[in-house]
């Protein structure tokens, strides 16, 4: 017969087993008093019941407590996910316009999964999976999958949910269209893109926000989001920390922050700015013409468009002038680790996205005979 240990961790009972070489661990929702010791021994027993009967649950959702204190702890998968999403919004303080995926997931979970989170299993997480790739582009079918898998790891110990996460592995095993490869700038492109900005009446408020961007290669809500406190007094260089989407802000895409090295070509712009308007600290280095954070939307629609016509370019989303000016550094031999600490890029995949654009050029000692 299989026993069962009951432990008092931290003034807590616990269960601990063993059954078919793996170790269980199992929290019985109950502080160490006599009453929850009757109750610890009640679980023990019917999960030792269950083991020699053959009817044990290995998800252990038939031996978890339903309520934590006074609080219940059963919950569908819809409001599950809309609470996720509230701690997300809350602790993670992501920016308004990523609300919509979130709701959207949602509403296909009320649509097609509204039934009790401990409910799931990798049965039905894996026909919700294939419900979503038959839908939606594969890339987005990815997203929304790990996110709910996410939703379910912060669950644990909260809900009453499934172990081990029914939604794990499902995300990788989804397949995704290569995109086509975003087509950087020319040179000539981009020396016409920021001449039209200059001699525009109507968008030169803008030409050093994009010659800032073409020199630098950050992000747009990056250079959006630039104070003067976070620019060097010899404009030499920059930290780069916080973004700004749609006038919220928060930290870089990868929650790290840099320090950029300038061009002089960008560090005199600075200088020229900084004389020019004589800001505070606090102040915005690119505002709005309204004193506002840049907003992208509004940016690409008017500005950016408009521009670009009139210089008779292809139309590319503002994002490949971050893509432009990392391709440029580095067909123009910028060490790729240096680039990827410059601009926030992760290592590896700014080698597998750019390997097309980096110089070639031997490796080898070339040898005289």
């Amino acid at each position: 017969m299989s026993a069962v240990t009951i432990e008092n961790h931290d003034g807590r009972y616990r269960l601990r087993w063993l059954y078919l070489g793996k170790r269980y661990t199992m929290s019985c929702g109950v502080s160490a008093t006599p009453t929850g010791k009757a109750i610890a021994k009640q679980k023990a027993a019917q999960i030792e019941i269950d083991i020699n009967a053959g009817y044990f649950d290995h998800t252990l959702v038939k031996y978890r407590p339903k309520t934590l204190g006074k609080t219940a702890t059963e919950i569908s998968c819809p409001e599950l996910f809309e609470r996720f999403t509230q701690y997300r919004f809350k602790d993670y303080g992501l920016a308004p316009g990523s609300r919509s995926r979130y709701t959207c997931i949602q509403n296909y979970l009320s649509a097609r999964l509204d039934v009790p989170a401990h409910q799931v299993n990798a049965r039905t997480a894996g026909d919700f999976a294939a419900y979503l790739s038959e839908r939606l582009s594969g890339i987005t079918a990815k997203t929304y999958i790990y996110l709910i898998a996410a939703a379910w790891d912060w669950a644990k110990g909260r809900y009453h949910i499934s172990d081990p996460n029914p939604w794990a592995g499902l995300a990788v095993k989804i397949k995704t269209q290569q995109q086509q490869r975003v087509k950087p700038f020319t040179a000539a492109e981009v020396k016409a893109i920021i001449g039209a900005f200059r001699s525009s009446k109507r968008y030169q408020h803008y030409a050093d926000f994009v010659t800032f961007l073409f020199g630098v290669g950050c992000r747009f809500g990056e250079a959006a989001g630039l104070q003067w406190k976070h620019v060097a007094d010899d404009h030499q260089t920059c930290w780069i920390g916080e973004s700004v989407s749609r006038g919220h802000r928060k930290s870089t895409k990868t929650g790290k922050a840099r320090t950029v090295t300038l061009s002089p070509t960008v560090a005199k712009m600075l200088g020229d700015r900084h004389t020019s308007i004589k800001p505070k600290p606090d102040d915005l280095v690119f505002p709005s013409p309204k004193g506002l954070p840049i907003n992208d939307h509004r940016f690409r629609a008017r500005a950016w468009k408009a521009i670009l016509e009139q210089c008779h370019i292809e139309y590319r989303k503002p994002y490949a002038v971050r893509h432009s000016a990392i391709s440029h550094a580095l067909a123009n031999g910028a060490n790729p680790m240096d680039l990827a600490e410059q601009t926030g890029h992760d290592k590896r995949v700014l080698l597998s996205t750019y390997a097309h654009a980096i110089a070639k050029q031997s490796l080898f000692v070339e040898f005289s005979g």
